[in-house]
Parts: structure tokens; C-alpha cells; sequence
């Protein structure tokens, strides 16, 4: 037998398990009372249902199956909530249920292993980290401190640490890969026991080299911060707030620095999102006062 024969047979073979195992799970599930669901294939589930516009696709499946749907995204069980009434049921009857967001493969990445607030499965990390944002970095006081201008300080801050001279499209071009990549379809987002595909797709390596650009900006502006020379400013930017509470010996929790730079991406994205909202309704200025 030839070499590649050997090839399709274990491949034949691998597929073959992995459709009696999948079966086998989705036979187990399909026992209890689930929500209605369309047809499932299989091994891929419903993710052939999805289509380019995911967001149309729903709805049209939401009109047949109705506001809660259950959809089979490869190995990944996935409820559809598709009306604001069921969406309060969801959030205020099974709060707990729901609390925790999907581990997202490129989003544990660029949150740091899950730091980020809002991706932070539901705990005591997660309760912390919130006193945090909510008493330290989120008043009124802070927000006003703060202000688009801080914003625009880190972007100019990001080109430096980053491109070291180039353009500001090849900048533009890095942001814009970051959202694509976590934005993007992912393979192990919906067969996680298939996440090392992602070595050999060129995703790992998109993914490292716009993680090492990050990183490398975050480490030179807390760098900034812990510098000694560095000139007093005439207030607390929202680095010189974490660095304090991190230093604090009477602090109960203590953020490490990789969960450090995790708060620091939250706290920008809230900021780039008002930074928008400005820029495009400029007549809003007054609601961030």
C-alpha cells in the first residue's frame, strides 16, 4: 500500500470516528427538552445555515423556529434569544446561567487569557476586577479627567511603540487586522479539540504577530508610567490609577500585570467607542460632560 493510501485510509478512518462520536453526543443532548432547532448536518451542525450575514440568517430562522432557538454550531450547543422579552427572561431568571461569554479563541488572546472585563467568565475575578472599573475608573470624576484627549495620547503612543516611524495607514492596517481576526471565523470557536488546525492555517501566526505589536505598546506605556524621570502630570491618567491599586499593600485583591494589561484594553475600548461616537455626533459632546 502506497503512502498515499495509508494517508486517505487514516483520514477516512479519523472521519468516520469523529462523525460516530459527534452523533453520539448530539443523540445524548437531542434527550432533553431543548428550544425548536432546524435540520442539523452532520459533524458541522447548523453552521451551514449561517451564510455570509449570520445576523439575516438568524432572523430569517427566528420567523420558522420563533425568539428562542437552538442551533448546533459544530460541537458548540448555542441558543438564539431573538426578541427583547425573551432576552429579559434570559438575563433576569437564568442570570447565572448566562453570565460567562463564549471563550472565543482570538479574544483569550488579545484579552489576556480572558483579563478583560467584559470577557471575564463570572467570578471572583470578575467581581473584583468590576469594583475596580466602577469605583476607581468609571466616576463621573474620572470620566471627565480622562476625556477623548487621554484617548488620542495612547493612539499617538501606539504608532511610536509600534511602527517606529511608519505610516498611519500601516497603523490603521494593524487595528484593523486585530478586528478581523477576532471578528473572523474560527475554527476552534466551534471544534475546540481541533484548535491546533489554527498552526498550520497561518491564524496562530496572524494572531502572534498582532499580539506581539499590543504587547509591546502596552509594556512601553507602562514603562512610561513606572519611570522615575517621568515629569508629574497635573492628575492621575487611568495607568497611574491601576499602578496605585496594584502597589497598594491594603488592597484584598492584587491584578497581576498580565491582568493588568487586560483592564487597560477594556478601559481604551470604552474610550475609542466614545472617541467614535464624537467624532460621528459631535452634538453628544454635552452627554459626556
Amino acid at each position: 500500500m502506497s503512502s498515499s493510501e495509508i494517508s486517505l485510509t487514516l483520514f477516512i478512518t479519523f472521519i468516520t470516528l469523529l462523525f460516530i462520536l459527534m452523533r453520539k453526543k448530539t443523540r445524548d443532548r437531542d434527550t432533553r427538552k431543548l428550544p425548536p432547532t432546524p435540520k442539523k448536518l452532520p459533524i458541522i451542525g447548523n453552521l451551514h445555515q449561517l451564510g455570509k450575514l449570520p445576523h439575516r440568517s438568524l432572523k430569517t430562522l427566528s420567523k420558522i423556529y420563533g425568539d428562542l432557538m437552538f442551533l448546533q454550531l459544530g460541537s458548540i450547543p448555542t441558543l438564539v434569544v431573538s426578541s427583547p422579552y425573551m432576552a429579559r427572561e434570559i438575563f433576569k431568571a437564568h442570570d447565572l446561567v448566562f453570565s460567562s461569554r463564549p471563550p472565543l479563541y482570538a479574544v483569550k488572546k488579545f484579552s489576556y487569557n480572558f483579563s478583560s472585563l467584559s470577557v471575564a467568565p463570572f467570578g471572583e475575578y470578575w467581581r473584583e476586577v468590576k469594583k475596580i472599573v466602577v469605583l476607581e475608573l468609571m466616576t463621573t470624576k474620572r470620566v471627565q479627567i480622562f476625556g477623548v484627549q487621554e484617548v488620542a495620547l495612547m493612539i499617538d503612543r501606539f504608532k511610536s511603540a509600534v511602527h517606529h516611524g511608519k505610516s498611519d495607514g500601516e497603523f490603521q492596517e494593524i487595528l484593523n487586522e486585530i478586528q478581523h481576526l477576532v471578528g473572523e471565523f474560527n475554527i476552534a470557536d466551534c471544534f475546540p479539540r481541533m484548535a491546533w488546525l489554527n498552526k498550520f492555517n497561518g491564524v496562530e501566526r496572524k494572531l502572534d504577530k498582532n499580539f506581539r505589536d499590543l504587547d509591546e505598546f502596552l509594556d512601553k506605556v507602562i514603562n512610561e508610567h513606572v519611570d522615575a524621570k517621568r515629569t508629574e502630570r497635573d492628575h492621575e491618567d487611568l495607568i497611574d490609577v491601576l499602578l496605585r491599586i496594584q502597589k497598594d499593600p491594603d488592597q484584598t485583591f492584587t491584578l497581576n500585570n498580565e491582568q493588568l494589561k487586560g483592564v487597560i484594553i477594556e478601559v481604551t475600548e470604552m474610550a475609542l467607542s466614545k472617541c467614535w461616537r464624537l467624532s460621528h455626533y459631535p452634538d453628544d459632546v454635552a452627554n459626556f460632560s
